[in-house]
């Protein structure tokens, strides 16, 4: 069989056994380094089941993610796991999937009002908790001008972690300043970009809430190219906890979502909706905790 050059046909070998042994994994943003670990542990999961993972990319984009789900369709996976674009309209993903094919969502809701006849399982973190206790150890440090920093607020997650950071403003009768409350696409070279129109008021904050890990770490190279330091006479909390955040100048405080963990979970969530389509839909939001380190220093003295 070597001699002759023979491959195995895995699509005819699923049309015969009308069973699949691929899953399509659709990814908004594979350079961010969260997704790539959360893509690792999916990998993982399925590949110790016998699976293979088919994976697509739809760089935030609704349309790209259309096309690239319209194609994985056409192989006929045995279910999809998908982190969604901004702004993922459901009906979109109905349209482009069909209504058979197992779905979970991970990380995003999908927009848009409900589609009857369709369902999905979610998987998520627990943004608003987390966002939450971070700016709750700010002020625990004695900072008391702390801004959001980063991502869109139109992105069902970033709106839960502002919401969090607002959450325990009020808790400490702490008013908010809008224009401390920044938006950027959560990637590291725009959170640099950006990094001055925090101190563009005449009173600026010494404390930042970033949305994300690759947000912070972007926000300390900014920090330092305005003659900042970060860890030092400014505080700076992440999300996620992506293996760099702890080699990070300064090792970055962050909420530790555990990606390569969350990878698994979906993969074992997304099979056991393949072997039991009919099971009840299933909505996990998994707890972080925050992992303290030296990004947080107290606030300066008066």
């Amino acid at each position: 069989m070597q001699r002759q050059g023979y491959i195995y046909n895995r699509a005819a070998a699923n049309l015969r056994q009308r069973v699949s042994s691929t899953v399509a994994l659709v990814i908004n943003d594979l350079s961010n380094p969260f997704f790539a670990e959360f893509a690792a542990g999916v990998d993982e999961a399925l590949g110790a089941k016998g699976f293979v993972t088919l994976l697509g990319s739809s760089n935030e984009s609704p349309a790209r993610q259309r096309q690239v789900l319209g194609s994985m369709i056409e192989h006929h996976p045995a279910g999809i796991i998908l982190s969604p674009a901004e702004n993922s309209d459901i009906a979109d993903v109905e349209l482009a999937i069909g209504r058979h094919a197992p779905l979970l969502v991970f990380n995003r809701e999908l927009t848009g009002a409900p589609v009857a006849g369709f369902e999905y399982d979610f998987l998520g973190l627990d943004n608003r908790a987390g966002a939450r206790a971070a700016t709750a150890r700010l002020l625990a440090l004695g900072h008391r001008r702390i801004a959001f920093y980063g991502g869109h607020a139109s992105s069902s997650s970033c709106r839960e972690r502002r919401l969090g950071y607002l959450d325990a403003l009020a808790e400490a009768g702490i008013a908010v300043e809008p224009h401390w409350m920044i938006e950027t696409a959560p990637t590291r070279l725009e959170a640099n970009a950006h990094a001055a129109e925090l101190f563009a008021a005449d009173t600026a904050p010494t404390a930042a809430v970033c949305y994300n890990d690759a947000v912070a770490l972007g926000l300390m190279l900014g920090l330092a190219r305005l003659g900042r330091h970060p860890g030092v006479d400014f505080a700076i909390t992440g999300f996620d906890n992506i293996p760099e955040a702890a080699v990070g100048v300064p090792p970055l405080t962050t909420l530790n979502a555990d990606p390569r963990a969350r990878g698994r979970q979906a993969a074992e969530l997304l099979l056991q909706r393949a072997a039991a389509p009919s099971s009840p839909r299933q909505s996990i939001i998994v707890p972080v905790l925050l992992t303290e380190r030296e990004s947080t220093p107290h606030a300066p003295s008066a």
